[in-house]
């Protein structure tokens, strides 16, 4: 089954950093892995054709390599903390469609995916929550106070 995603709307946010991550599994194969991404992509109904044209473009492709690599970084940074923080909470604010809380985790560590309800209601279908973690529907703009 395929997840439509409309044209202008808060899941369709989720899609160029999904397609980039994708796009640079393809075309940097040594250098960047994002299995997740290529799979992802795969399971949605959305016309691509525009961020096809365009990943031929030099500037695309640089922008495409700018987001995989943050994601790398900010994977990195979570792997060196986990190390002298092995039961740590990894959180990840605006999760959107990105496993680096998966990609991190050290079989001890929990896992809070953060975002808006649709992007969770999305990610509950394309990216189920594992054992210890978590998809929580926010507003990050408006956080309550408990």
């Amino acid at each position: 089954m395929k997840y439509k995603i409309e044209k202008n709307t808060v899941q369709e946010t989720l899609i160029l950093p999904l397609y980039s991550r994708k796009l640079c599994t393809e075309l940097y194969p040594n250098l960047y892995r994002d299995e997740t991404a290529v799979h992802l992509i795969d399971q949605i109904d959305y016309d691509f054709s525009e961020a096809e044209k365009n990943s031929r473009s030099l500037m695309q492709r640089f922008g495409a390599l700018e987001v995989a690599m943050r994601q790398n970084d900010l994977a990195f940074e979570v792997q060196a903390y986990l190390k002298t923080h092995p039961c740590a909470a990894v959180v990840n604010l605006g999760c959107g469609l990105d496993n680096t809380g998966r990609a991190c985790d050290n079989g001890r560590c929990k896992i809070y995916n953060l975002d808006f309800p649709d992007v969770i209601a999305l990610r509950q279908q394309l990216l189920p929550a594992g054992e210890r973690e978590q998809n929580i529907p926010c507003d990050l703009k408006r956080p309550r106070m408990v």
